[in-house]
């Protein structure tokens, strides 16, 4: 199970998470570039360079099939992945990643992250800047552009690949899918967090790693019967 963090983040940012997902994954964390001990991000990133070094550590490591999953951009670069190695890709966990840029506003409006508690907040703002140490404020603002310019909806609507979204619904009715530009498919799986905002991982670390886990495991053993 390869997991990959988002924007200005780290590995670290799946520490809650970790001790609950199941004994028996095999997991890889890959920072962005940029982030961490890449240091400088890159000046043109996308979400398919991403892609595209999720693909060659796993070459290196010699991992030949594999989940693949992210949180915010690191979801969208879990999608990607789907796209250019379908072959290797066992099924794709997208925590918060948008399909397509305006999903955000169109199925939450301002309620990016209305119930994220303070010390959350705090935390997230030390791991930030620990990932950005070094980078200008124009890195930071480029690298935080990259999301826009991306759109996988085209992807949703025709593989079979088997996908987990998980998203939070920020205290509120949640939003059809269509507003989240996600197609109603039978491969195509909702994971619901109640109470949560953006910040599913630091917010509901069990939920979201149970759902993982249900996940990978259901998959995998749908996989080892044929």
């Amino acid at each position: 199970l390869i997991l990959i963090p988002g924007s200005f983040g780290t590995h670290e940012v799946y520490t809650d998470v970790l001790p609950h997902l199941d004994s028996g994954f095999h997991l890889v964390f890959i920072n962005l570039r940029g982030h961490g001990e890449s240091h400088p991000p890159p000046k043109d990133g996308s979400i398919e360079q991403f892609a595209g070094d999720v693909i060659a550590v796993a070459d290196n490591a010699g991992i030949g099939r594999f989940f693949v999953g992210g949180h915010s951009i690191g979801g969208m670069v879990a999608l990607q992945v789907g796209i250019d190695a379908p072959e290797r890709t066992l099924g794709i966990i997208s925590g918060e990643g948008w399909t397509r840029w305006q999903a955000q506003r169109d199925a939450f409006g301002d309620a990016k992250a209305p119930t994220t508690p303070e010390e959350i907040l705090a935390r997230r703002i030390r791991i930030r800047e620990k990932a950005t140490e070094g980078w200008t404020e124009d890195q930071i603002k480029e690298f935080a552009r990259i999301w826009r310019r991306w759109d996988c909806y085209s992807f949703l609507e025709s593989t079979e690949l088997p996908i987990l979204e998980l998203w939070g619904d920020r205290g509120r009715e949640k939003p059809s899918l269509d507003r989240l530009y996600i197609p109603e498919r039978e491969n195509i799986e909702v994971g619901w967090i109640e109470g949560s905002s953006h910040s599913i991982l630091y917010e509901a670390p069990v939920r979201v790693a149970g759902l993982i886990n249900e996940f990978v495991w259901r998959i995998w053993g749908a996989k080892e019967a044929v």
